[in-house]
């Protein structure tokens, strides 16, 4: 019986050491399969089913006064909401900065703060226009930023403040793509296409692909000039929008900050074709971007030369 009890005791104190040595153990395993969740604090993904529109001006600026005394404000919004309607069709969520005209409208650094929360896939700022034809589309004029500066899978890199007008900086290759598919889906359209870039607010202190959308009445030669007041002409331009945006959603991919980009000839190469791109711009005639104060030069044979910036960057410069 002695020896049962001293078995018994040295059992119990075997099974205690081995359930200490199990905890010990334990501990550090899971402290540590905590610590791949956080990249995650450098900043959301992209949510590339969601797209922001931004109707330009609004309660008390009005923006240009168009053909027949129509507000630009008046006509952005109604563009706006024909493209909502597209585009939830083509299964995007859409986050409007105004949806109404009221005399307490967003500040444009108050509609800015509405795009970067929301990680979207694009931001469209809509404008009008009663000079030019067709769709005038325009990216940032701010020099893109050197993708192979955090290219080493410094995680911290995430946490470096961007200055507010040059947020864009870090996303203008990929609103360089986005104009580029969306001047070629005008264009496969029929509708007329400038393209050009402006240093224009809020597209520089925009943080996601984002572009300036400008209707301009349709003018065609030999017949009538259809105004941007036309609700077929907003219709068709919304439709071709969203068609180009659901195109350009099933081939982006978020940029991904960990990534290695070992490639700086061919970064290099990219930026030069955006370089060729802006000289082809800038030798074209000015237009005015509705009332915002910038302007910018653009003719429709700019296309080509920002669809060949979009071929040339490579998509680990994004």
């Amino acid at each position: 019986m002695p020896s049962r009890k001293h078995a018994a005791v040295l059992l119990a104190a075997l099974a205690g050491a081995a359930a200490a040595a199990y905890s010990s153990r334990a501990q550090p395993q899971s402290q540590s399969s905590s610590q791949p969740q956080a990249p995650a604090a450098a900043g959301p993904a992209m949510n590339r089913n969601l797209v922001v529109l931004d109707p330009a001006h609004g309660g008390p600026d009005a923006g240009a006064t168009l053909a027949d005394h129509a507000l630009e404000k008046d006509v952005t919004l109604a563009v706006a909401a024909r493209l909502r309607a597209a585009l939830t069709g083509a299964g995007f969520t859409v986050v409007s900065t105004r949806d109404a005209d009221t005399l307490n409208a967003l500040t444009n650094d108050q509609r800015t703060e509405i795009v970067n929360r929301a990680h979207a896939v694009a931001c469209i700022v809509l404008h009008a226009t009663g000079s030019g034809s067709g769709v005038h589309v325009y990216t940032s004029a701010l020099e893109p930023s050197d993708p192979q500066d955090n290219a080493d899978g410094d995680l911290s890199a995430g946490f470096v403040p961007v200055p507010w007008d040059f947020a864009q900086a870090g996303s203008v290759r990929q609103s360089l793509r986005l104009a580029s598919d969306l001047s070629a889906a005008l264009e496969t359209g029929n509708l007329p296409v400038a393209a050009g870039r402006a240093a224009v607010r809020p597209l520089d202190n925009l943080m996601c692909p984002a572009v300036a959308v400008e209707v301009a009445p349709l003018v065609v030669a030999g017949g009538d000039t259809t105004p941007v007041t036309d609700a077929d002409y907003q219709q068709r331009v919304a439709g071709t929008l969203a068609g180009a945006l659901r195109a350009w959603r099933a081939h982006t991919e978020p940029p991904d900050a960990g990534a290695k980009a070992d490639s700086k000839a061919g970064a290099k190469t990219g930026a030069q074709a955006i370089a060729d791109a802006d000289a082809k711009t800038s030798a074209g005639a000015g237009d005015r971007l509705g009332s915002a104060g910038g302007t910018a030069a653009g003719a429709a044979a700019h296309t080509a030369a920002h669809t060949a910036a979009h071929a040339a960057v490579p998509e680990g410069a994004q």
